[in-house]
């Protein structure tokens, strides 16, 4: 398992949820000796909590897009 100071990329995935359940106890039992995650996290949730205040929904996918690439994914797999 990962032992502190941790990267900004392990704490962009355990912030994400992305981590096994093990990592993630393991990491959320080290965070108090690690300053400097309790900042890149804290920061992360600024940035989610500002994300979600956008209100910005996910654009959805232009038909002719989707269709050019339905119509590729058809040829790569011999459809």
């Amino acid at each position: 398992m990962p032992e502190p100071p941790y990267s900004a990329d392990l704490l962009a995935d355990f912030h994400a949820g992305v981590l096994s359940a093990d990592a993630t106890a393991h990491v959320r039992s080290r965070l108090s000796v690690d300053p400097r995650a309790q900042e890149v996290l804290s920061a992360l949730d600024r940035v989610t909590s500002e994300l979600r205040a956008e209100g910005r929904a996910a654009a959805e996918m232009p038909e002719d897009v989707a269709s050019r690439l339905d119509a590729f994914i058809d040829d790569m797999t011999g459809r």
